[in-house]
């Protein structure tokens, strides 16, 4: 107490204290001593000890420390002081760590650490302060950084320790005056947010008194009473477009969500709601009082503009937009720093209030005309007007929702209330569409849609109702995608049947025009053209439908809804069980392309009798003349003809008539070749000749047809049979020998017994080594169900291997497995092995005393895959790899290399070699 004593200076003395011992203790420590000063410290200890009878203990005096009381400021001091002597000849060393301040307190006869009363005008000398700052600040008040000046700094100083204000203490009255101050002129969050972040690390349990703690109280509820009640009007107090608003809103969360979590706030309101709790409620009100003041606005305009239907569109567009800020701008906010999901709060409070109005307006208001009125929406846009529906303006922004929540809300379901509607407009549409589909066959005018192809008006008007159509269902945007299922199914039949009737409407008006009529001079004309492309636009039109209908989100949602346990009542009334959409499609696809080949090949018809002509001409030209020549009338009548199809068709059309004419043309060739009495081989060369070239002239360097439209079935077996054909005799029986190898490396059937056989070509000595070693399963020809089978071995053809004659296997009696292990030799020359059609023939026959010997099989082995053949040396596994060959029968075929030497009844050669293979066709049967 510095009132009654006048002091100028602290004085500090440092001792060290030394411990009571007995003479024996401290005799003890003798061996403890280490140098001359610890000897004489151990002399002083036994002295002490033997004084029993004195009470004071000399201790030893460590050093000083004067410190002049004006040296020590208002805000203390924490130093660091070096030990003084008492004289000039004492030996001190050594620092002491000091913390000084200052405090004083008048004498009110209150208790000491009862300064409430210092500390509530220690709160309002700080709230004066602030408030000169703020009238002296030139700008808004929230950009005031909250500093204060130093002379106010200086008194708040001087007042805290005059009135013992703790730190504690002083930040509680910070908190308190900017706090109070922000209720008159917003000030900073960010200023805001420090000083609660202060108070928190300050604050410590116990240390303030119940008055304090009342006061910290009040103004915790004060600031977030403000605090709500700026959120209620969260929507123009915040705006998100406003980013300055935007932030403070952020810091203003903070600065709730840090209260909420201080100790200070527990310790001071520990019944108060939790934030998430206090925010939740505040939200729901809030927005009860927005829509209830945006409802009554549109209702005011509704009833005065006498369009309910209209103002109720506006009003749901109207909630969207505040929707589409709660997902996009608030929420995060209010997730991050208040644990509430303030899209879902607001979206299921508005649809649940928005549902009642909605069900108000299309039930009591309109009453059982609400259909009706719907229905006279739909009929006067003509089918393909903007939305008119809720489906336009009703929340649909539930993306931020869960699927439970999803489930419990109302207006999601609203397209419930249109179904009927939507039906009706489906029928509508598709009896409006068949009559403008009428109308536009009956009314088509030529329309050049494209440089070089033309369409007529009609397919123009069609594909523009499909699309009218499509358009209206995506802009309807059906939410259920289950539900929709039966809208698409309808949708997509109609507009399919659209389509089908619109080919069938021009295919039915070509034909009333005499097209098909066998009469009259066929031309091809522009008409014919635009009428073939009408059909093929149309048909282009449903190509799209899987995408514009959305086919595959559909399908899966019924797959999802068929597993519920409860499906949808609309999908177990048997629609499943129709034709899948895509093949809705698919049929109408395949119907409007057989209309298209059915014009195409009436085109294709009509050109036949001249490209028999020029066929005809092709055949029974002189043999001299070049394939060129030959094939020149018919290419000039392809060509003058197509030149007028390429000009009025699309491509996909100019293709089908190619394909058509290409099919006529082999029909004309196969006829020629399969009625014709046999030729020379250089006729069927000019023809084989001509046949390249009309390729050629179909193909035209890739501008015409695919190569894959040309090269098909019956073009690939004309050319083979053509290839025969042209052939000479001898260069038939190699390829004759060459399909037999081509059969048994084809066979896989064993039915008629398996030939074991080891061939080996000796190069250096040009002999052919043959083994047959063992048949097993043969067919039973004698009576006793087994056999008596031998094999021959021969070479082919003849003519290749000339004098070398056919050897043979002993007879192994009345067995199906016989074990032969028999080797031949064949001397033959590399070439010879390696020539074209070069085969060995292995024939299982069964032997007859009696009757003629039968004939159990035939095996074929081509010379170039013998080994050796190729000059390599063969050894090893080679040299003793077995061959396995299954026997087959030979068989009647009318084509092929025998059915063309068949035909050479001229040929003296062809018929000898067809008198041998008859003998064992007869033997086989």
């Amino acid at each position: 107490d510095l009132d009654d004593v006048q002091i100028d200076c602290l004085h500090l003395d440092i001792w060290d204290h030394d411990d009571e011992f007995s003479v024996v203790e401290a005799a003890k420590k003798l061996n403890e001593i280490a140098g001359l000063k610890g000897l004489g410290r151990f002399f002083k200890q036994v002295a002490q000890s033997a004084r029993s009878n004195d009470d004071d203990v000399i201790d030893d005096f460590l050093g000083c420390v004067n410190i002049p009381l004006e040296d020590l400021p208002s805000t203390g001091l924490n130093h660091w002081y070096k030990l003084e002597g008492r004289s000039s000849r004492s030996n001190i060393q050594g620092e002491i760590h000091l913390k000084l301040s200052l405090a004083t307190r008048e004498n009110r006869g209150i208790h000491e650490e009862d300064n409430w009363s210092d500390v509530r005008q220690h709160e309002d000398l700080m709230c004066i302060f602030i408030e000169h700052e703020l009238r002296r600040y030139n700008d808004a008040s929230y950009k005031w950084t909250g500093d204060l000046p130093q002379v106010a700094r200086t008194i708040l100083h001087q007042h805290a320790i005059q009135g013992d204000i703790t730190e504690g203490q002083q930040a509680v009255c910070r908190w308190r005056a900017y706090s109070r101050k922000h209720m008159e002129h917003p000030l900073s969050y960010d200023l805001l947010l420090d000083l609660l972040i202060d108070l928190d690390r300050q604050f410590e349990d116990g240390t303030l008194s119940r008055e304090e703690e009342e006061g910290l109280a009040e103004s915790f509820t004060n600031f977030i009473e403000y605090s709500k009640s700026l959120l209620k009007k969260l929507r123009d107090v915040y705006p998100p477009t406003n980013k300055i608003a935007f932030s403070r809103l952020e810091m203003m969360l903070k600065c709730l969500s840090t209260i909420y979590n201080m100790n200070a706030f527990r310790k001071c309101l520990p019944f108060h709601r939790e934030l998430p709790s206090d925010i939740l409620s505040l939200v729901k009100k809030s927005t009860i009082e927005w829509y209830g003041r945006i409802h009554n606005s549109f209702q005011a305009q509704m009833k005065e503009d006498d369009d309910l239907l209209q103002g109720l569109i506006e009003l749901c567009n109207h909630l969207n937009g505040d929707v589409f800020k709660a997902y996009h701008n608030y929420n995060q906010l209010f997730e991050e720093l208040t644990q509430v999901h303030y899209f879902q709060v607001v979206y299921k409070q508005l649809e649940k209030m928005l549902s009642v109005d909605v069900k108000k307006i299309l039930e009591e208001e309109l009453g059982d005309e609400m259909n009706q009125s719907i229905e006279k929406i739909l009929k006067a846009n003509n089918c393909h007007h903007e939305p008119s529906g809720l489906s336009a303006g009703t929340m649909t922004l539930n993306t931020g929702l869960f699927e439970l929540d999803i489930k419990q809300l109302t207006i999601p379901n609203y397209y419930h209330w249109f179904k009927c509607a939507v039906s009706t407009w489906l029928t509508i549409a598709q009896q409006r569409a068949v009559r403008r589909i009428k109308k536009a066959v009956e009314l088509e005018k030529v329309a050049h849609a494209d440089a070089g192809v033309k369409y007529s008006t009609s397919a123009v008007d069609v594909c523009c109702c499909f699309t009218q159509i499509t358009e209206f269902w995506k802009q309807l945007a059906w939410p259920d995608r289950a539900g929709a299922y039966p809208f698409v199914y309808k949708l997509t039949e109609d507009i399919c049947g659209g389509a089908k009737l619109y080919a069938d409407l021009v295919h039915t008006k070509l034909s009333d025009e005499g097209y098909y009529d066998d009469e009259g001079q066929f031309d091809v004309t522009e008409k014919l053209c635009i009428t073939i492309n009408n059909i093929e636009q149309v048909r282009r039109s449903l190509k799209p439908l899987p995408t514009l209908l959305d086919f595959s989100e559909i399908q899966q949602a019924v797959e999802l809804a068929r597993d519920d346990p409860h499906p949808p009542k609309e999908l177990m009334t048997g629609l499943l069980g129709k034709a899948s959409l895509q093949g809705i499609i698919k049929q109408a696809d395949d119907e409007m392309i057989k209309k298209i080949l059915q014009v195409v090949d009436r085109v294709a018809d009509k050109m036949r009798p001249d490209i028999k002509k020029d066929v005809f001409h092709l055949n029974w030209a002189p043999e001299s003349l070049p394939a060129e020549e030959a094939v020149g009338d018919l290419l000039e009548y392809l060509d003058s003809n197509l030149l007028t199809l390429n000009s009025c068709l699309l491509k996909t059309n100019f293709d089908r008539i190619l394909s058509s004419i290409w099919v006529e043309v082999l029909e004309e060739f196969r006829e020629v070749l399969d009625t014709e009495e046999m030729r020379p081989p250089v006729f069927y060369q000019r023809m084989f000749q001509a046949l390249s070239l009309l390729v050629d002239f179909l193909y035209a360097n890739g501008n015409g047809l695919e190569m894959e439209a040309i090269l098909i079935e019956p073009f690939e077996n004309l050319r083979k049979e053509l290839t025969l054909h042209k052939m000479d005799t001898l260069s038939l029986i190699e390829a004759f020998y060459m399909e037999k190898n081509e059969q048994q490396a084809h066979t896989e059937s064993t039915e008629y017994g398996v030939l074991n056989v080891r061939v080996v070509y000796k190069y250096d000595y040009h002999t052919l080594l043959v083994e047959v070693l063992n048949a097993k399963d043969l067919i039973p020809l004698d009576a006793n169900g087994l056999s008596d089978p031998y094999v021959l071995i021969s070479l082919a053809p003849e003519h290749v291997f000339p004098g070398l004659t056919t050897q043979s296997t002993k007879i192994v009696k009345k067995t199906l497995n016989p074990v032969f292990d028999e080797s031949f030799e064949f001397p033959v020359q590399p070439h010879q092995c390696t020539h074209q059609g070069a085969t060995i023939v292995f024939t299982v026959m069964d032997h007859d005393l009696v009757f003629q010997n039968d004939f159990g099989g035939e095996a074929f082995l081509p010379l170039a895959d013998v080994h050796g053949v190729s000059g390599e040396e063969v050894s090893g596994y080679d040299a003793l790899s077995i061959t396995s060959l299954p026997l087959i029968l030979p068989k009647v075929s009318d084509h092929g290399a025998l059915d063309v030497l068949k035909k050479r009844t001229w040929d003296s050669k062809a018929q000898e070699f067809i008198k041998k293979r008859s003998k064992i066709e007869q033997q086989a049967t």
